[in-house]
């Protein structure tokens, strides 16, 4: 069993027939994160196989809360806070599925936060990529640093919306019944996909939407109305939440997604913006000395697999003299030869 947990003790603990004796197996099973995966995929397989029902959330949370616990009062089947409905699963209310899901917390004795119950998060680490299948078919490529929020269970629910900080590049299916899906960033931009392929970049910086193909409409807090892009176009959204439009050319949209082949492209760059995107994508902290150094420019294409190698091609092509100490990094001028 790929659970370590037999599979009918959890189907008889959503039943709310569970013993003591097995809520505690499931406390300890839930006390490793990496099994709560496997506790929604049971929670699904169970939810597919039985009559569905919609829950008043105050009462099932009470009624549930008093199951766990043990004190709750036998009761018949036709609890007055059950109603069938003969409905598809991808219309079941949310509720019964946070319902559902407070198992875990009360169970799992608090270890797992609000966040991690409702969204899957996927996450990159220094200088990783990660490439996500989504439910819907739609493909996303992660860049390093950078993490994406999926519902876990309402995916499909009215509208498919995710949550990115960082950089992705997305690839949109498109649903039979026209589904929406809206990306969300951190500066509380909304990305309403209207296409199929496009980058987004959202960091402290800013954010950055390029359009690859279809039609996307974004929304900023700061803007009254929406803009719709036409493939080629570049939006920017500063910090005070005015958009700026750019038409680019074929190869500076194809620039957009080089980082999936571990490449950093630079143009007349300066030093100092190379030392942010070192950060954005290793996570390092990079000091430049004199202002001087700062200002010199960078231009080229450069593959790297790690932080290390784009260092060594920076000191080389710069003539600088580049040290590390952990995660600190220190660009300096190398001293004239006067003999």
């Amino acid at each position: 069993m790929k659970s370590g947990l037999p599979k009918d003790i959890l189907f008889t603990y959503f039943a709310g027939n569970a013993t003591a004796l097995q809520k505690k197996l499931i406390e300890e099973w839930l006390g490793s994160p990496e099994n709560l995966e496997s506790y929604f995929e049971y929670l699904e397989e169970w939810e597919l196989n039985r009559p569905q029902f919609l829950p008043d959330n105050e009462i099932a949370f009470e009624k549930f809360s008093q199951r766990i616990a043990g004190t709750d009062t036998e009761e018949s089947e036709n609890e007055t806070f059950l109603f069938d409905v003969k409905t598809k699963k991808s219309i079941l209310n949310l509720n019964v599925w946070k319902w559902a899901a407070t198992a875990v917390i009360v169970v799992g004795t608090g270890i797992f936060s609000k966040d991690f119950i409702l969204y899957e998060n996927h996450q990159t680490a220094n200088g990783e990529l990660k490439t996500i299948i989504l439910n819907d078919s739609s493909r996303v490529t992660l860049n390093a640093n950078s993490s994406l929020k999926v519902p876990r269970i309402d995916f499909f629910s009215k509208s498919r919306e995710v949550f990115l900080e960082g950089e992705a590049e997305f690839n949109v299916t498109h649903t039979i019944d026209n589904k929406q899906f809206i990306v969300h960033t951190t500066d509380d931009s909304e990305i309403l996909v209207l296409g199929t392929e496009f980058v987004v970049y959202t960091r402290k910086k800013g954010t950055r939407v390029v359009l690859n193909k279809g039609k996307v409409q974004l929304s900023s807090a700061q803007e009254s109305k929406p803009l719709t892009m036409k493939p080629g176009d570049q939006v920017t959204i500063y910090q005070n939440g005015k958009m700026e439009l750019e038409k680019l050319t074929k190869s500076e949209v194809e620039l957009q997604s080089v980082w999936k082949e571990h490449r950093m492209v630079f143009d007349h760059t300066k030093l100092g913006d190379v030392a942010i995107k070192l950060n954005e994508i290793y996570g390092v902290d990079v000091e430049i000395k004199d202002k001087q150094t700062a200002e010199r420019e960078l231009t080229g294409s450069f593959k790297a697999e790690n932080v290390d190698e784009i260092l060594g091609v920076l000191s080389e092509m710069l003539d600088l003299d580049i040290s590390r100490r952990e995660n600190k990094v220190y660009f300096n001028a190398k001293p004239v030869d006067l003999f």
